[in-house]
Order: C-alpha cells, then structure tokens, then sequence
C-alpha cells in the first residue's frame, strides 16, 4: 500500500470541518471487505460533496482470531479522528471503542466498491443529511468552533 500521509493517526491531519473523514476496511483499497479487528488495511479519504480525496492508507499484520482485544488498539489509535469506519462485520468490544472515539461503524455486507459507497455519501451531503451524518457535522462544527475559542483565550504576543 502506498502511504500518502504516514501518521500515527488520522486525527493528525488538518481536514476542513465540511468534510467528512471516512476509513474503509479493505484489503486491496477496491472493496469493503474486511471484519474491523481482523482487517489487514483501512484506506481513509475526507469526503465532502463533490470531492474524495484519498488522506492516508496503512497496512496491518495478519492477527490470531482468538479474541485477543489487544489486536484492536493499533488499529482504534491509527484511526482516531475518523468520523465513520466501514466495515464487513464489527465485534461488540470494537463497535463501542470506535463510538468513544466520535468514530461511527457502518457494516456493509456483499463487499460493495469503496468508490459506490463514496458516491452515496455525496449525494447524501448534496441532498438531504441522515441522521447519523447530520450529527456527525454537528459534532465537527462544535469541534471546530471550541477549538477557535481556546485560541482567542490565548495571550496573544506581538
């Protein structure tokens, strides 16, 4: 895989609050066709209505299945900052890591193209937001805003 921004985590990068910051749990960065804790790589792009563009893309080590939660911790610190993860299946100790990071699992079955899935959520922010994502931009705005009035508490130095 092809690092395009080598992070420790996607929270790391400066991504414009109207965009929505989307991994996928993929294999060869095509399709959606990973289960979360055993995924072998997650492609990140920000999304907003017109635009995808691919942010970051890393490999994991295959992992012993045998419930090991320990596996998950790379992968939850790798992809905080990320509003939604897709995903072909999610265990219970994952799905809930993931919300406490602010980042919503969406299970897809059938491993549906990355590129099919990007098209709907841009129709969906052109058109008419769903609830998820409508929180979801809430989130980022509330975010964005309180981040601009811990700046100007600052002493500002000339």
């Amino acid at each position: 895989m092809n690092q395009l921004a080598d992070v420790n985590s996607i929270a790391e990068l400066e991504v414009d609050a109207d965009k929505l910051i989307v991994a996928f749990a993929s294999s060869d960065g095509e399709m959606v066709n990973q289960h979360f804790g055993s995924s072998l790589g997650f492609h990140v792009y920000a999304i907003d209505g017109t635009t995808a563009t691919p942010l970051a893309a890393k490999s994991f080590g295959k992992e012993q299945r045998d419930g090991n939660d320990d596996k998950l911790k790379p992968k939850l610190a790798w992809l905080t900052g990320c509003d939604m993860v897709y995903c072909g299946s999610v265990g219970g100790t994952a799905t809930n890591e993931l919300i406490k990071l602010g980042a919503h699992p969406v299970i897809v079955k059938g491993g549906p193209d990355i590129e099919e899935i990007i098209a709907e959520l841009q129709q969906e922010i052109t058109g008419t937001l769903s609830p998820l994502l409508e929180r979801i931009f809430k989130q980022k705005t509330a975010k964005d805003n309180s981040r601009f009035a811990e700046m100007a508490d600052e002493e500002w130095a000339e």
